[in-house]
């Protein structure tokens, strides 16, 4: 009697090929993670034979990924041979666009930044195809500092000051960067230097860098808030970013301001929570109480950037002092609102007005008035560096899964 087929589809079996790339990757996970090590070492932690591992870590060394360190101590037998990761294997990049500065790291596959490099914008190389031109050329200059070249680089990652669709690589609209409207960042910039690249919003790559190396580590409930030029926060929720549908979630700059004219928001203007309380906004407010005060002849104090009257202010001068709580008082409003839709555990400042301590404590004070959702307050430990740092996590994470093929 003929037998009947099972409707169960059978697994089909695992092909010897796929086996090996499998323990290969977890080997060498395990060797990133426990650099140097021997091999039994590798065979006591994966749980994997002596030949399965040598096998494994002979197609690693063949590969680049794996380099010898020669013999290590003896515990009483043969000395055992060390092993590590070979982090030159490759680079990645990060990329910072400003609205008046461009900055770039480069790292190895450990992470660690082994070059930098930054430049003024003038206003003719603020166009996309000039910034993606520049771009090329800092790669370029940065392979020459760490004595590598840019076919190593294996991947980029970079920030534009705008709403950003990372799924299609466009900046959708940098309101501080003219001309920055669609601007298909990702494909122009994979078309330029023929880098796997990824677009993001540069504050959301502080939020990460913060998370990975910065003030925000290991909590996974927070956001970042950057005031520099321009205003916007990057949602960090359950250990990961938070864009919202339209790429918009954290535009906080377009907040409404109490006591001012309500406005609806305009995707290529700046908002009004932004030109109250981003640098030039400070600036202009010292501008105007300096009108009215005595020193209004002194021309030093009338060109003072934010960050300076800030300083002012730690030393005690009244006007900056209340130039200093008027900013504080709005940004706690904006972190009071923030706090009420995600409650998070921890609110991180950061931006060249933002990470000022005095901006910090004074924001703190008005928060910690609030019954409930009133979040901790830290200022970034990375600094103008935190964007920087997100971009190497991102591109160390795209690489990562395709290190072994």
């Amino acid at each position: 009697m003929p037998t009947t087929a099972s409707n169960t589809p059978e697994t089909p079996p695992t092909r010897p090929s796929h086996l090996r790339q499998v323990n290969a990757r977890g080997l060498l996970q395990l060797l990133r993670t426990h650099s140097p090590c021997s091999k039994a070492d590798l065979v006591r932690l994966s749980g994997l034979s002596a030949p399965t591992v040598s096998a494994a870590i002979a197609h690693l060394e063949s590969m680049d990924l794996v380099e010898s360190l020669g013999e290590g101590e003896s515990s009483g037998g043969r000395p055992p041979e060390l092993i590590r990761f070979n982090a030159q294997h490759g680079y990645v990049a990060g990329v910072d666009i400003g609205g008046t500065r461009l900055r770039m790291m480069l790292a190895d596959l450990n992470g660690k930044a082994v070059a930098q490099w930054s430049t003024q914008f003038t206003e003719k190389q603020k166009a996309p195809k000039a910034v993606c031109t520049i771009i090329h050329e800092g790669l370029r200059e940065m392979c020459r500092q760490a004595e590598t070249t840019v076919r190593k680089i294996l991947h980029l990652t970079a920030g534009a000051p705008g709403i950003t669709d990372v799924d299609h690589g466009v900046v959708r609209s940098a309101p501080n960067l003219v001309g920055w409207d669609d601007v298909p960042l990702r494909a122009m910039l994979e078309r330029e230097t023929g880098i796997g690249t990824i677009a993001e919003n540069d504050t959301n790559l502080a939020a990460v860098g913060e998370h990975w190396q910065g003030s925000a580590r290991d909590i996974d409930n927070f956001v970042f808030i950057a005031m520099g030029t321009g205003v916007g926060a990057g949602i960090f929720l359950h250990g990961r970013l938070y864009h919202g549908a339209e790429w918009s979630a954290g535009e906080i700059g377009y907040l409404g301001v109490t006591g001012t004219l309500r406005e609806s928001p305009q995707m290529r203007q700046t908002g009004q929570l932004e030109r109250i309380i981003g640098g030039p906004g400070i600036e202009e407010q010292w501008s105007r109480r300096l009108k009215r005060d005595r020193r209004q002849s002194d021309r030093a104090l009338s060109k003072l950037c934010a960050s300076q009257i800030f300083d002012l202010a730690q030393e005690g001068d009244p006007l900056a002092i209340h130039v200093l709580t008027d900013t504080a008082q709005i940004l706690a409003d904006a972190i009071g609102t923030i706090s009420l839709l995600f409650n998070p555990r921890l609110i991180v400042l950061g931006g060249g007005v933002g990470a000022h301590e005095c901006l910090c404590r004074a924001t703190e004070k008005f928060v910690a008035k609030n019954e409930f959702a009133h979040p901790r307050l830290r200022s970034s430990s990375l600094g103008t560096q935190a964007q920087l740092f997100g971009a190497i996590s991102l591109s160390l994470a795209a690489v990562n899964g395709t290190l072994i093929s």
